[in-house]
């Protein structure tokens, strides 16, 4: 999904939650709206990965928006700041931080702040916050760029383990190269060339398998630059798709 799609599709989850819990009839159901939408959530895991505890959404996938929109109901609905469901945030932020881009991520983890700071304020009696509730609200962005930045960390530590593992079965594939070589000299060493200085001892005599050895001697030497070409081209080729893949995966 496109970034600017996904950043909206996000940010409609968040106002479309503080908007449900805003409706006095469908807020006294948001507990049981929390369960339906998670068990709705965890069936299109299973569908999507074929398995149920593979919880974690895949990346800029539109299932997160369940699950941001099922967190929201349950921490807003059971006091927001104060909920003794708060804690879960946390997690939520996690998921946020794995599944989205890091600057949706971050602009989602923002929302949610403004989110439960809006229903905290509002049933405030001074319209203010505490210091409890204070200390809450800010430790989301915080947390999120902690997340965001062990996120970082991993990916480039994962990069480095895919190039230090390219680069070892590339040098695998050169040193098969070298052997494939190496056999050739030795055979055209141990064998072909005795053979020519054999019949080039007489070369009227042996014209034609003279001829014959050293059309044979240019096949086997065509073959072996084939062989090296092609497993170049294969090599490249697996780059190319490995890295495609980990950028996909990354992203």
């Amino acid at each position: 999904m496109p970034a600017i799609k996904y950043a909206v599709l996000l940010t409609m989850t968040v106002l479309g939650a503080y908007l449900y819990l805003q409706v006095p009839w469908l807020s006294r159901y948001a507990l049981q709206a929390f369960a339906l939408v998670s068990a709705f959530y965890l069936i299109l895991q299973k569908r999507q990965r074929g398995r149920f505890y593979l919880i974690l959404p895949e990346n800029s996938s539109a299932n997160l928006a369940l699950l941001n929109f099922a967190f929201l109901l349950l921490t807003g609905a059971s006091g927001s700041l104060n909920s003794p469901f708060f804690a879960l945030t946390f997690i939520q932020l996690f998921f946020l931080a794995l599944a989205a881009p890091g600057r949706i991520a971050l602009l989602t983890a923002l929302e949610v702040a403004v989110f439960h700071f809006s229903l905290s304020i509002a049933v405030s009696s001074e319209f203010r916050l505490t210091m409890a509730e204070i200390s809450n609200l800010l430790a989301l962005p915080v947390v999120m760029v902690f997340y965001l930045f062990a996120k970082n960390q991993y990916e480039r530590v994962y990069r480095n383990s895919l190039l230090a593992d390219a680069e070892a079965r590339e040098l695998l594939r050169a040193k098969s190269d070298d052997a494939a070589v190496a056999e050739f000299i030795s055979s055209l060493i141990n064998r072909r060339l005795p053979m020519l200085e054999f019949l080039l001892s007489f070369p009227e005599k042996n014209k034609t398998a003279i001829e014959g050895e050293v059309k044979i001697l240019k096949q086997d030497l065509n073959l072996l630059v084939k062989q090296i070409d092609q497993k170049e081209k294969t090599i490249i080729e697996e780059v190319e798709i490995e890295i495609r893949q980990n950028e996909k995966d990354l992203n």
